[in-house]
């Protein structure tokens, strides 16, 4: 049992803190200080999106095989340390094939926005199938690996035949050439809409925030379906709403709807819904999502503050970002999915060993 004596600090939602505010202040350090903002602008934040697709597969629908569980390895006598490298090595090299695969073979694409946009419809499409629809009716009958697989081909298919029917690229660099499609949806503000999406799936998948309330009892797929036809309608309610109301863009999807996004997954699973697990079903769904968006609206201050040096080089640069793009990139695609990670294939070493997601469950109270 070599490995328990190394753990570092408290258990439970306390090392869920210190977790997050190591990575948060590490985070904020580097993104604001040692990352060229026009290698930000221009090439990691639309690339990003694919690292983010293939987490979301590793962690959500191949169980994070072959190392980590609950489909890999692991055991309580392995080390964590070299568990967590495994699986962020394999990682990288998914991350790094599919980016060569669609800058070289096919569809040949610079790295551009158009990365971005194509980005967040397999992205939402993965949470979507991963965390409000586990999966179904695959997952749990086939190899972890079989379930990425059949989850990816799944995805992508659907992905691209949104991309292709649906998308139109006016008003961009694109507009003119034979990527557009002229379908009926404007991909900037498909991108806008699929943010606030994201932001209601999490609000009623069945391990976060509202941990499946109200929806629990018309199982499964049923409240699966009924949390997809809820968070899409609420999504376009969020985004046109806040549009019509004078919202910058950048401020509804970057700024709000990532922050929802990002405390969504920090409360719940890394601080173990702190403060309120004597509460049950209802009562505890409630609570989570008020809470939810207090933390929300606070993280929004502290990004501007944070974030504002880095947003004024880029304004001085006039690079195609402002404040609140930095925000949906330093949420998304920095801190979620480090925390991420961490959790799912480091299984937060040195710190003590995290719960797993939707715990405690909603009908207990602890």
């Amino acid at each position: 049992m070599k490995e328990q004596r190394l753990v570092i600090g408290p258990q439970g939602s306390l090392a869920g803190i210190i977790q997050f505010i190591a990575t948060a202040i590490i985070g904020l350090v580097v993104f604001v200080y040692f990352i060229p903002l026009d290698f930000i602008v221009l090439k990691l934040i639309p690339g990003s999106l694919i690292y983010l697709v293939v987490l979301g597969h590793l962690s959500l629908l191949g169980d994070n095989f072959p190392f980590a569980p609950p489909g890999g390895s692991w055991t309580p006598e392995k080390s964590r340390f070299t568990t967590g490298l495994g699986m962020a090595a394999i990682w990288i090299v998914l991350s790094a094939i599919i980016t060569l695969i669609m800058l070289f073979v096919f569809p040949k694409w610079p790295m551009s926005p158009l990365y971005l946009w194509f980005g967040v419809i397999a992205f939402a499409l993965t949470l979507l199938y991963g965390i409000n629809w586990n999966g179904w009716p695959f997952k749990g009958r086939i190899h972890p690996w079989a379930m990425m697989t059949t989850s990816a081909a799944i995805v992508l298919t659907l992905a691209s035949v949104v991309w292709v029917l649906f998308t139109n690229l006016d008003g961009t660099p694109f507009a003119d050439t034979p990527m557009n499609h002229h379908g009926p949806l404007n991909v900037q503000w498909l991108t806008g809409y699929l943010v606030w999406a994201i932001a209601w799936f999490f609000i009623f998948s069945p391990v976060f925030t509202t941990q499946g309330w109200p929806f629990t009892g018309l199982g499964h797929p049923g409240a699966a379906l009924a949390q997809t036809i809820v968070a899409f309608l609420l999504a376009y309610v969020c985004w046109t709403g806040s549009l019509a109301w004078g919202l910058s863009p950048s401020f509804s999807f970057g700024a709000v709807a990532s922050s929802i996004i990002t405390w969504a997954l920090l409360y719940s699973w890394h601080l173990g819904f702190l403060g309120i697990t004597k509460y049950t079903h209802a009562t505890r769904a409630v609570l989570a999502f008020v809470l939810i968006g207090v933390m929300a609206t606070a993280w929004i201050g502290i990004m501007n503050v944070a974030l504002e040096p880095a947003a004024a080089r880029v304004a001085s640069a006039k690079l195609p970002a402002d404040i609140n793009i930095l925000t949906v990139y330093f949420n998304l695609c920095i801190l979620a999915p480090v925390m991420i990670a961490h959790n799912a294939f480091g299984l937060r070493w040195p710190l003590s060993l995290p719960a797993p997601p939707g715990t405690p469950p909603p009908d207990q109270s602890v």
